[in-house]
Parts: C-alpha cells; sequence; structure tokens
C-alpha cells in the first residue's frame, strides 16, 4: 500500500491573512491541518504552534491522542505568555498511519475528515460546533446547518482550556481511497457533492487539492482555505523526504515492511568469505550488532503502535441498535483488528420510541471518545421520544385519542 499526499492552502478573496496551516511529515507518517483563531496574529500563531507541537510529540513516539494534547498545552502556555494573543485557539484534524493500514483519526473543532472510497464520499470526523449541536438534536438540518448564520462558532478548541476532549476515528483502509482533511473555507462554499466530484475527477492528489481550493475561491472565498489530499495506491512506498505547498510527497504506510525486510538480511555462513569483505570481518560484526538493534527498536515501535491501537479501541464508544434496543458499545463499530466492540448497557429505550432522524443516527453507530458523552447521546434521544409522545397525545372529546408516532426510518452510510 503506498499513500501519496497532495496538500494546497490560500488566503481566500476577503481575508488579509492566512490563519490556517498544514503539515505532512513522511518519517512518521503524519497529515494534519489546523485553522486558528483569535485575531490575524492570534490565529496564525495557533495554528502554527498546534502544528508543531503535534509534530514534536508524533516524532516522540506519543500516541496521537496524547500528541493532540500537547499541542493543545503549547497553544495554551503560549495564550498565556503574550497578552495580545489572549483568547487565541486553533482547531486540529490530523491522521496517523498504524500498522496494517490504519488511518488514525484525531479532530478538535470543525474543520473536517472525509472518506471518498468507491465514489462516495462519508464525513468522518463530527464539527465541535453549536450548529452541529441543533443538527445532532434534530431542529436543524444539515443543508440548514451549513448558511447558519451562527455556523462558524465552534464548541471545542486547541488552546482555550487547559484540557481538551480529542475525537479519534479508526480507519482501515483499502487501495483507491481519497482521504481529505479540509479547513471550513472549503466545506461553506462547496457542497460536498462538488467535492466529491472534484475527488472522482482528478486522480492526482496534488491536482485535486488546488482545484478544490479554486473552486472555494470561485464561490467568493469569504476564509481561508486549505485542503490535504490523502490517494492510497496499491504498490510499495518509496518516499520523498520532505513535502511543500501544493506538491505531492509519499508517506510509509508502515513500518512492518522494513522490520521484515531486516529479519531477512542474508547473513554468510561464519568464516566464509562474502564478495565485498574477508572472512571473519570485524566490521561485519558491529553492523550484525547495529542491525539487531534497529531490529529491536523497529519491533519496540510495532509494540507501541499495537498497544495504541488496543487503547483506541477500547476507549471509543459508540449507540447502535441490539436488535430493537438502543445499545451503548464500547469499541469500534465492527471491531478493529482483534479488538471486537462488548456491551457498555442496553438502554431501555427501543427502535419504536424514536424519531426518524434520531433513529437513522442510532443505525449511522454514531461514535463518542467518551462514555459520558455517548450517555449525554442516549439522554437526548430519550428526551426527543418522550417530546414525541406528548405532542402526539390529543384530547378531542372526553375520551383520549392517541396518535402512535410515525414508524422510522432508517438511512444506513457504508463504514470503511
Amino acid at each position: 500500500m503506498r499513500l501519496v499526499v497532495g496538500a494546497a492552502t490560500d488566503v481566500g478573496r476577503v481575508r488579509e491573512g492566512n490563519e490556517d496551516g498544514y503539515l505532512v511529515d513522511d518519517s512518521v507518517g503524519l497529515v494534519a491541518l489546523a485553522d486558528g483563531m483569535g485575531g490575524h496574529l492570534g490565529g496564525e500563531v495557533a495554528s502554527a504552534t498546534a502544528l508543531e507541537a503535534l509534530r514534536a510529540a508524533v516524532r516522540a513516539g506519543q500516541p496521537l491522542r496524547d500528541a493532540m494534547l500537547d499541542a493543545n498545552n503549547a497553544v495554551f502556555a503560549k495564550a498565556r505568555t503574550d497578552s495580545a494573543l489572549t483568547g487565541m485557539g486553533t482547531t486540529l484534524t490530523a491522521g496517523t498511519l498504524a500498522a496494517g493500514g490504519t488511518l488514525i483519526l484525531a479532530h478538535v473543532g470543525d474543520s473536517r475528515g472525509y472518506l471518498l472510497r468507491d465514489g462516495e464520499l462519508r464525513r468522518l470526523t463530527t464539527d465541535h460546533s453549536h450548529v452541529q449541536e441543533l443538527v445532532d438534536d434534530g431542529q436543524l438540518t444539515d443543508d440548514e446547518a451549513a448558511v447558519h448564520p451562527m455556523r462558524n462558532i465552534v464548541t471545542r478548541a486547541l488552546g482555550i482550556d487547559e484540557t481538551v476532549d480529542v475525537d479519534v476515528y479508526p480507519v482501515e483502509l483499502r487501495v483507491d481511497d481519497r482521504v481529505l482533511l479540509c479547513s471550513d473555507g472549503l466545506t461553506d462554499m462547496v457542497h460536498e457533492d462538488v467535492i466529491a466530484a472534484e475527488l472522482r475527477r482528478e486522480p492526482d492528489p496534488a491536482v485535486a487539492a488546488h482545484k478544490l481550493v479554486d473552486r472555494a475561491n470561485a464561490a467568493g472565498g469569504v476564509d481561508n482555505i486549505t485542503v490535504v489530499v490523502v490517494a492510497v495506491n496499491d504498490g510499495p512506498s518509496t518516499s520523498s523526504g520532505g513535502s511543500s505547498e501544493a506538491s505531492s510527497v509519499e508517506l510509509a504506510p508502515s513500518v512492518a515492511p522494513m522490520v521484515a525486510e531486516a529479519l531477512l538480511v542474508d547473513e554468510p555462513e561464519p568464516g566464509k568469505a562474502t564478495r565485498d569483505r574477508p572472512p571473519d570481518d570485524p566490521g561485519r560484526r558491529g553492523r550484525r550488532v547495529k542491525t539487531a538493534i534497529w531490529v529491536l527498536a523497529v519491533v519496540a515501535v510495532l509494540g507501541v503502535a499495537v498497544g495504541a491501537i488496543a487503547w483506541y479501541a477500547r476507549n471509543t464508544y459508540y449507540v447502535g441498535f441490539d436488535g430493537n434496543a438502543v445499545t451503548v458499545y464500547q469499541g469500534v463499530p465492527g471491531g478493529l483488528l482483534v479488538w471486537d466492540p462488548t456491551v457498555d448497557r442496553r438502554t431501555t429505550l427501543s427502535r419504536g420510541d424514536l424519531r426518524a432522524a434520531d433513529a437513522a443516527a442510532v443505525a449511522d453507530e454514531k461514535t463518542f471518545s467518551s462514555l459520558d458523552d455517548a450517555n449525554a447521546f442516549v439522554a437526548r434521544l430519550r428526551a426527543h421520544a418522550v417530546e414525541a409522545a406528548t405532542t402526539t397525545t390529543t384530547s378531542p372529546a372526553p375520551t383520549t385519542t392517541t396518535v402512535a408516532p410515525e414508524a422510522p426510518t432508517t438511512t444506513t452510510i457504508a463504514g470503511p
């Protein structure tokens, strides 16, 4: 599996400065995008600070969630050192590659991550915004949220508080997938159907990133626009070792092939000469020791990666149906590697109690980064069910007639 990344960023047609930023680090298989806030200076400082702190933490071997927390600490601390930066913050959406072709996506704010698979575009992240909460509560549709006057009010960002909740989404990649990270400068200007069509039409990720930026500018370009496109191709990785704006670089999808290559080094029999060195070359013995140390280091990295995946798999929750019962699960929908989801609790809510929109959300197995968030979602479902039951009971005569709620319909979005 070979991952090729293209990226582009633009100030847009209205703003004077670009508060967005992105990074592509093929040495650790990291891509990230940040959209700063807090005024021209504050926004630029916040996004740049978050990205550099994230890069340093991932290079130091930290799991992505912890690296995001380091980025939050860095932005929060810098804001306290300069009164001109007070209140600055930034969104941050980042992905790292784990063994087995799994993308670990971490997210805070209203920048977005998408997956294009088999021609269909699926949103991977949930906006941390005021209008998204209204959508989750059934008060707005997605189309209404896209034009709502409060659509740019975020409810979660890096650097605002000492701590922040980070959403994590493991995605098992397939050949021909496209992963898109983008700031709201794209999604506020360009409909998702148009984004999907552009990604389907243009195979080169760098060209696709440029064209999406052009689309946003053509629609008005009222905000900074940043786009990162990751193409999942067939074949071995041949990393280019660098990154640049609006260019393509390749990311090594896993360190596992490196381990296999190291373990298959062809060592000669003791005392046997080779073409390049005489028998019993002391330098060769030293290189053997170095190779062994290198292999052990890589195996240790693999162990950390597997441990991180296990931690993500057991610290993610989702709400779905078990039969007709609304149920809270611990784990990732469909499981991740060897870790299958388990039932945390079955609620007393049934499919027939829910409004159509709520039933669809449950059928889509909405994920959460903590048990508290999952339970809060169930509480909203219960409140909606009680409200629906109350409003469908009428009393036109001395006797009471109860009108049954409309049977829910379910919309299922194909998973990865």
